[in-house]
């Protein structure tokens, strides 16, 4: 078996009619580059995705994917590439191509010197276009993670984030969550064992067809409260 650098995982739900452009600008990233794998987890998508990531699948070699029927979560999906990923390094990143494959050279790169690496909105230098609705959204949804679990972290929901492989074994092997919070969680973890952590500034592109609904912040908050116990209880 080959040496692998870099494990690239990109969970994919119902994203049919926005995962093209992805998959060619992925395509012309990794189509020239060497020890790297590219690992697709289907998280029970309804609509096409499957087999949309089948065609790329023959075209790129590099590539494969995980499959179920059943919808079963974000964290989930990026779990299971972490658990198959072969790469010295893990990056996860959305399918929806708000955020460039190009990111992820320099992700990479900073791997080697950090054990953490996140894409974050929030930085002085990142370049972000995003509705104001959603603005708002993300906005109170971090101050409130900022007040219940002390982070400081001021984005904590971007789809990019890149850990060395041991880090993320370790962080994804008990995580509690399944959606959409497991940022959080892992953000909690990353501080409780004084992994260093670096916060990268961004482009990131604001994508029409967001699977948040309206009531989302909603049941976030509930999760929050639900997770913030737990953690305590260990």
């Amino acid at each position: 078996m080959s040496f692998i650098k870099l494990s690239i995982i990109v969970p994919v739900y119902n994203e049919e009619e926005r995962i093209n452009l992805f998959l060619n600008e992925l395509y012309n990233f990794t189509r020239d580059k060497e020890q790297l794998e590219i690992i697709f987890i289907n998280d029970g998508s309804k609509d096409k995705s499957l087999e949309i990531l089948e065609i790329f699948r023959q075209k790129e070699p590099k590539s494969r994917i995980i499959s179920y029927k059943n919808n079963k979560g974000k964290c989930y999906a990026v779990k299971q590439g972490v658990i198959y990923s072969r790469g010295e390094k893990i990056i996860f990143i959305d399918a929806d191509n708000s955020i460039h494959p190009k990111e992820i050279d320099e992700m990479s790169n900073l791997l080697d010197k950090y054990d953490v690496v996140v894409g974050d909105r929030e930085h002085k230098e990142s370049k972000v276009e995003i509705p104001k609705k959603r603005k708002v959204i993300g906005t109170i949804f971090n101050y409130i993670v900022r007040i219940l679990f002390q982070s400081g972290v001021k984005d904590n929901l971007c789809g990019f984030k890149g850990f060395k492989k041991d880090i993320a074994k370790k962080l994804f092997n008990d995580i509690y969550s399944t959606g959409w919070i497991f940022d959080v969680e892992l953000f909690y973890k990353i501080k409780k064992n004084h992994y260093s952590l670096y916060f990268k500034p961004i482009e990131w592109e604001y994508r029409e067809g967001s699977k948040i609904k309206l009531t989302d912040p909603i049941k976030m908050f509930i999760n929050l409260i639900k997770l913030r116990i737990r953690l305590l209880n260990g």
